[in-house]
């Protein structure tokens, strides 16, 4: 069924909201399940002071979007985005089948970021 990590991150999700005015807005699907996140990103130089989350969809979706900005929070760019796709998938935990959909979403968030802060500089 659903593993801890993703049970703790779907019923206690931190950084799930809205920020007014952010720096880097940008939303993420899956058109075959229908799951969105939307995240907004405050940033200060090379850094990201604070990233929410809005998510439609599955608990293991909303479970991701919190991880994303759990991960992004007080970490560089560059960091952030130079990650590979070893390490995203560890963060997730082990997977059902039918979640593995949020890996993909997961890969998207961070492809976006790194999209959005070039479109930016």
């Amino acid at each position: 069924m659903y593993n801890d990590i993703i049970i703790k991150n779907f019923s206690e999700p931190e950084h799930s909201g809205e920020i007014q005015n952010p720096h880097l807005e940008f939303e993420v699907g899956n058109s075959v399940c229908g799951d969105r996140i939307r995240v907004q990103i405050v940033i200060d130089g090379e850094k990201i002071v604070k990233g929410l989350f809005r998510a439609w969809g599955c608990a293991t979706s909303v479970a991701t979007a919190n991880i994303f900005c759990s991960l992004i929070n007080g970490n560089t760019i560059e960091k952030i985005v130079t990650r590979d796709k070893s390490e995203l998938e560890k963060m997730l935990g082990e997977l059902e089948p039918s979640q593995y959909h949020c890996l993909d979403i997961l890969y998207e968030l961070h492809s976006q970021l790194k999209i959005s802060v070039e479109e930016v500089n």
